[in-house]
């Protein structure tokens, strides 16, 4: 019988191996792959496991992402924090000055039927939009910003686009308060607004989905962020925020605007302006808070399939995408 080959341990370095965690699996890549040329790249996953547990199981992580966006935002600066409500308030400045006094867009009568005033009009529609486009331009950037961190540390992708959305949450917040807070003033207030944080669920779901899919996008394709910030610019102006939406009516049914029983030439094919479900989001909010009156029922359908179709949609990009886009960083 052919006696078998023994190894001897006696002399040999023990070989020590890297606890791993409990329902994860930890794949490194050695000197030999092509991919090292990157430095170190740690991948680890939860076994079954998805972004809404990821986001659960690290929510700590979640806060302390959404507060380092927080403080870095306005470091240095001397307001500080104050600017939160400063840029807002300039920002409706500048549109009331163009819009308002030079071009002098008429706004519709309030739901108390004595309000008509153009800077309150258009900050309803501009608190909308801002949380859309800090939402998307906040979650698309997110993953290149921490993408320093997830070459060196295993996190869950998710954690910083989610960080990023809940800073972008706040800021919201602040708006909001200030626009509740100007309608009590004005006495233009009514129980519409128990609508408002169901549109607020609704916009929020629609953003993050946006974001969550541009945010992988954006990892590997840098040009992303350029297109995005040039259609985002178009689509300010596609809907209803610095003028009235009776611009787009009549052009749509051809009559004057201001004026219906002028003829003009009309253009039917217009209504696909309002296939777009921002501007059914604008329409929305301000029915709530500035006509007082609730929106009409398809169009609160239409919503919340728009917001949670797209959030499903964005939600499954990323979970296919954010498994590598630690290696696209």
């Amino acid at each position: 019988m052919t006696s078998q080959p023994t190894i001897s341990t006696t002399d040999a370095e023990p070989i020590s191996r890297p606890p791993v965690a409990s329902g994860t699996v930890t794949i490194s890549y050695g000197t030999e792959d092509k991919k090292a040329r990157r430095g170190p790249v740690t991948v680890a996953r939860a076994v079954g496991g998805t972004v809404h547990e990821s986001v659960w199981m690290h929510r700590a992580l979640v806060g302390n992402f959404a507060r380092r966006e927080l403080k870095a935002k306005y470091k240095g600066s001397v307001l500080g924090s104050l600017w939160s409500m400063v840029n807002p308030l300039a920002t409706l400045g500048v549109y009331w000055l163009i819009f308002g006094l030079f071009l002098k867009f008429p706004p519709e009568t309030a739901g108390n039927g004595h309000l008509r005033n153009f800077a309150i009009y258009l900050f309803t529609a501009l608190v909308a939009w801002n949380m859309f486009f800090g939402l998307v331009t906040g979650t698309m950037g997110s993953l290149i910003s921490a993408g320093g961190l997830l070459r060196k540390v295993y996190f869950p992708p998710s954690a910083p686009v989610f960080g990023s959305a809940l800073a972008t949450l706040n800021q919201t917040a602040i708006e909001f308060g200030l626009l509740t807070v100007a309608f009590i003033l004005l006495r233009n207030i009514s129980w519409t607004i128990l609508f408002v944080p169901v549109l607020l669920v609704f916009l929020f779901c629609f953003s993050l989905g946006v974001g969550l899919a541009l945010s992988v996008v954006n990892a590997r394709y840098r040009d992303v962020a350029y297109l995005v910030g040039i259609t985002l610019q178009l689509m300010f102006y596609m809907e209803p925020i610095v003028y009235p939406r009776s611009y787009i009516d009549a052009h749509i049914h051809g009559y004057q605007t201001g004026n219906p029983n002028v003829p003009a030439t009309a253009h039917p094919w217009m209504h696909i302006y309002y296939w777009n479900p921002l501007t059914k989001f604008v329409d929305a909010f301000r029915d709530c808070f500035y006509l007082l009156k609730v929106p009409p029922a398809m169009d609160i359908l239409a919503l919340a399939i728009w917001s949670f179709g797209l959030l499903a949609l964005g939600w499954w990009i990323f979970e296919r995408g954010a498994r590598e886009v630690a290696e696209e960083l």
